[in-house]
């Protein structure tokens, strides 16, 4: 809690009689400022203890230097005086000695003794810098409040009122709050001191470079604290190559993070919380983490998951706390997760671990569903199958990206991205021709391929030649002029990741590709190339047709709809368990109809003559389907409500039975789609059209062309 509310908790159980507060802080002089202001509004006795300097009063020069064996002794005393009635005491690094036997009986007779004076107000405070175990003897008498660190407010009202006058009048209030959103996540003492040193770098005087040097002062102080790493500004939008889809999504939200709780509530609107990015490694998932910071000019802190588990009981759990107490403090900012799957991946409740997985996974995803400050989450996943459920669930994430191997397009422009890096002219490289001959290449490995080739063309150079003229040689140049041959060279010497993993790039492929929506759109522009226009409006037919469908009978959008061939991935297919647990017959049925959707709609415009192969492929689906309600589930005519399975009892039903249930279920699901498509002919159209011009569509596209576009 911030300090009012800090202050006003503290004041509500001093009246209310409570005897012990533990007051969790490691800003000692900021707690005891407050303690001291608040003493004063109430007319109460102060007095503070620590092992170093005794007993002290506000009074600095009333000062009784008491031990640990004597200050409860001491306290019982004062709280007995009656020129001492109605006292706060502060007690600090007194945590460690409950574990005497003889101190702990003492303070459990502080309450009994404090309830005795009825005519005055006691209350002692320990304060301590986490929170550490308490005595369970103690839990009844006890209560815990947290300082967090100073919010926005307060770091304004103390840099104002100190450095106030070295503040340039010109400068733009956004510049203003840059400055006090830089000093977030530090102690108020943590701020004089980085302040301070950026006035003193800039000669005295506070301008817009002393924001650079405190950022710089501030990633020292995040590290100490092991948790979270602060990660400078260095990536930008345009170090990305390809990954359209994503770079719209960060600058389309970009100014919708920044506005206020007031205005998004105002407007309507939601605090984007999250993105999960999947996908090979070496892709570019962690780029875009570094890219979302520069491209929103925030704190990115990056969470290393091999620090967050402890090996002393308890730890794990702190660490995830002071980890999202951290980013909360520092917020608005990033928080970069990466590779989540390794911190979660396979929590089950299974509690082999003692449950310590499983307890800071639940921590976790109930701060990501319920955060109120500006922290936004993005994690970056290779095994995502790994992940439990609760991960993929809208509401703690925005969106799932799967970032695919790159285009021969994204190739060419991740070539020209690391060669001007390296100081290399572009336009001196056939580009295409290296893009072409990286097929399969991730991003990763390229630049791979453009070191090596550097350190080649720079051993080429000294082979042969003394140190001295080495050194010279070095002197005098400036750059390494590359070769495209020297490249390729370099390139062949790579076995790509997609050739060693193949099997398992395809596997993470497929099962990405009804799960989350594409980083590229190049990838699926560059399939459909091959494509006939005739080619192309056949399987826009058909995917229009399940997409239509599946709005229609479930109120949902598929992750993304493509003209490409690769895959169907419009179609809505429930999970088995989902199935099983909570479908109802009608729910199966018109699953049927989602599933016979694209049929139907290549013979609504084409007729019967003009079924695609994948019509025959959704058959089949639908078929399988079919039999399962009949002779898994009883939904047939010849067994209501029983399972020909469990039963394990043929003879209760013919083939021909069998297959007359089926038949039916399958003819009444495709005259209601085909039904319904008729009187939507003119939207099917529409989006026949949509998907012909655009190649694919996200769920946004979608729901954005259906509120222009309703069903009937």
């Amino acid at each position: 809690m911030n300090t009012a509310d800090f202050e006003k908790e503290i004041k509500i159980h001093i009246e209310a009689r409570y005897p012990i507060l533990w007051l969790v802080s490691f800003e000692e002089r900021r707690v005891e400022k407050i303690l001291e202001n608040l003493c004063k509004e109430l007319g109460t006795n102060y007095w503070c203890w620590s092992v170093s300097r005794g007993l002290y009063s506000t009074d600095k020069k009333k000062k009784e230097a008491i031990g640990r064996e004597k200050i409860l002794t001491a306290i019982e005393e004062k709280i007995q005086k009656s020129e001492d009635a109605n006292s706060l005491f502060l007690l600090k690094d007194v945590a460690g000695y409950f574990a005497s036997h003889e101190f702990l009986r003492k303070f459990r007779d502080l309450p009994s003794i404090i309830d005795e004076q009825q005519r005055s107000i006691s209350t002692v405070c320990i304060l301590s810098p986490t929170l550490s175990e308490i005595p369970p003897e103690l839990e009844e008498d006890i209560v815990v409040l947290e300082l967090a660190l100073p919010d926005y407010d307060e770091i304004e009202e103390m840099v104002t009122s100190t450095y106030g006058h070295l503040i340039p009048k010109t400068w733009h209030s956004s510049t203003r709050t840059i400055l006090f959103q830089s000093l977030q996540g530090l102690s108020l003492d943590n701020i004089r001191r980085v302040v301070r040193k950026a006035i003193s770098i800039n000669k005295g005087v506070l301008n817009e470079d002393c924001i650079k040097d405190i950022q710089d002062e501030k990633q020292q102080i995040i590290k100490k604290q092991k948790i979270l790493d602060y990660y400078p500004h260095r990536e930008t939008i345009d170090n990305i190559g390809g990954l359209d889809e994503i770079k719209k999504w960060f600058i389309d939200r970009e100014h919708v993070f920044r506005l206020s709780r007031e205005k998004i509530g105002t407007l309507g609107l939601e605090i984007p919380k999250g993105l999960l990015l999947i996908g090979v490694p070496g892709s570019g998932k962690s780029l875009c983490c570094k890219a979302l910071a520069g491209i929103w000019n925030l704190p990115l802190l990056r969470m290393d998951v091999g620090r967050l588990f402890g090996s002393t009981v308890g730890e794990s759990e702190k660490n995830i706390r002071r980890c999202i107490q951290l980013a909360e403090a520092v917020s608005p900012c990033i928080m970069w997760i990466d590779e989540i799957d390794k911190a979660f991946g396979g929590v089950t409740g299974f509690q082999g671990d003692s449950g310590t997985q499983l307890r800071v996974f639940g921590t976790f995803i109930t701060w990501l569903q319920d955060k109120e400050k500006p922290v936004f989450v993005i994690a970056t996943a290779n095994e995502p199958k790994n992940l439990p459920p609760e991960l993929w669930r809208k509401g703690r994430y925005d969106e799932v990206f799967f970032v695919d191997l790159p285009s021969v397009d994204e190739r060419e422009e991740i070539f020209r991205i690391h060669l001007e890096r390296r100081s290399q002219d572009p336009s001196a490289f056939n580009l295409k021709e290296l893009a072409q001959n990286t097929q399969g290449f991730t991003g990763a490995e390229i630049e791979q391929g453009i070191k090596d080739a550097i350190v080649t063309t720079f051993n080429a150079i000294h082979e042969g030649k003394d140190a001295k003229t080495t050194e010279t040689l070095i002197d005098e140049l400036s750059s390494l002029s590359l070769t495209k041959e020297g490249i390729l060279g370099s390139i062949r010497n790579i076995t790509p990741l997609s050739v060693l993993k193949k099997e398992e790039i395809e596997e993470l492929r497929n099962w990405s590709h009804q799960r989350a929506r594409p980083a590229s759109k190049s990838l699926f522009r560059q399939r459909v190339e091959t494509l006939t226009e005739k080619e192309k409006r056949s399987i826009a037919i058909h995917e229009a047709g399940h997409a239509l469908l599946m709005r229609h009978h479930f109120g949902k959008l598929p992750v993304f709809v493509s003209i490409d061939n690769y895959k169907d991935f419009s179609a809505f297919i429930p999970r088995e368990e989902a199935m099983k647990n909570t479908f109802t017959k009608r729910d199966l049925e018109k699953e049927i109809g989602v599933v016979m959707g694209g049929m139907c709609a290549e013979t609504e415009l084409y007729g019967q003559e003009s079924k695609t192969v994948g019509a025959s492929h959704d058959l089949l689906e639908a078929t399988a389907k079919a039999k399962k309600m009949v002779v898994e589930y009883g939904f047939g005519e010849i067994m209501k409500n029983a399972s020909l399975i469990q039963l394990q009892d043929y003879t209760l039903a013919s083939g021909k039975d069998v297959l007359d249930d089926i038949q039916k279920i399958l003819t009444n699901a495709r005259e209601e789609s085909e039904e319904f498509l008729a009187k939507n002919k003119e939207i099917l159209l529409k989006l026949v059209d949509a998907l012909m011009l655009e190649v694919l569509m996200s769920s946004e596209s979608l729901s954005e062309f259906f509120k222009t576009n309703p069903l009937e």
